[in-house]
């Protein structure tokens, strides 16, 4: 059976493709303080980059230093070099950490950020960041007034489309993303992704998907890296493509270690459920990284000048 996208109201009152609101906020506003006890000090909710990182270090220093390092990599792709104070985009922002890092390096003088999560929104707005703008708000609802340098989105893609798509329709799906980030972006300019994707699976049956589906990220679907290409070959040069399942592997597992040491916090906070579930959640998806199901993309694309368009 063909599905036809599905467009679902967003809290501010906007059309949205993809996860609704709704599942978004079921798991990001399970609480702001929960989730630090877990992530870094940048409460980056990725995989990091660990290169050159010993592995004996302790998770205290190595896990922020890492996410730092993710962060300025995007940064980099997306052309935003210290001092440069471009205005920049993050799409799918979460709690703020690339904008902060943006900004305070003077990588972007002007940076706004998208979310579906009230509680992200509030915890951005509550730390102050100069020229920074967080919107409750989706990608095909945004609308700014003037184009953007840069754009940066990590994290987000795997909810641009739902489980019940069709490879059709979840295809349209990420090609109107990519084609609203080139209306956004000025001429030259550059853009940077960072995904999960299947790899070693062609979808997410088996008993860690559906847990994680019913439980962890209702209405999100991974993407292939080669409805990645498709979608966004009219619109961008791929300049960089970088895989890496290691480095998720050891992100989650410096999380759940983290976790398992504020057990007794994190039952207090979402009950021995929710500390269960969690853990549960991190350590089956360490597992699904570790054994190649699963993999992590970091893309870098180059704005064309003009999009491609079919030989009559």
């Amino acid at each position: 059976m063909t599905t036809t996208l599905d467009d679902t109201a967003t809290t501010d009152g906007t059309a949205t493709v993809g996860t609704s609101a709704a599942d978004i906020e079921f798991h990001y506003d399970f609480g702001n303080d929960f989730y630090a006890l877990w992530l870094d000090e940048t409460l980056s909710y990725s995989a990091a980059v660990w290169d050159g990182i010993d592995p004996a270090e302790p998770d205290t220093t190595s896990l922020p230093r890492a996410q730092r390092a993710k962060l300025d990599l995007h940064l980099d792709l997306a052309g935003a070099a210290p001092g440069a104070g471009l205005r920049l985009l993050d799409v799918g922002c979460g709690w703020g950490g690339l904008l902060a890092r943006a900004v305070g390096t003077g990588r972007a003088a002007e940076a706004t950020g998208l979310t579906l999560s009230r509680a992200q929104q509030a915890h951005v707005r509550s730390l102050g960041l100069p020229g920074v703008d967080v919107r409750l708000e989706s990608w095909d609802g945004h609308r700014p007034e003037r184009p953007y340098d840069g754009i940066v989105s990590v994290g987000a893609f795997e909810h641009f489309a739902t489980a019940d798509l069709d490879a059709a329709a979840r295809l349209a799906a990420y090609r109107a993303y990519f084609e609203r980030c080139h209306g956004w972006l000025r001429p030259g300019a550059r853009m940077s992704l960072q995904t999960i994707a299947y790899d070693g699976v062609l979808g997410g049956d088996g008993p860690v998907g559906a847990f994680v589906a019913a439980e962890i990220f209702p209405g999100a679907v991974l993407p292939r890296l080669g409805e990645i290409v498709l979608a966004s070959d009219p619109y961008f040069a791929v300049v960089l493509v970088r895989a890496s399942a290691e480095d998720y592997a050891r992100t989650l597992g410096a999380w759940s270690a983290r976790l398992l040491r504020a057990r007794a916090e994190a039952e207090r906070l979402v009950g021995p459920d929710g500390y269960r579930r969690y853990r549960r959640y991190l350590r089956a998806c360490e597992v699904t990284f570790l054994r190649g199901a699963a993999t992590l993309y970091r893309i870098g694309f180059r704005r064309r000048d003009e999009p491609l368009r079919p030989a009559a």
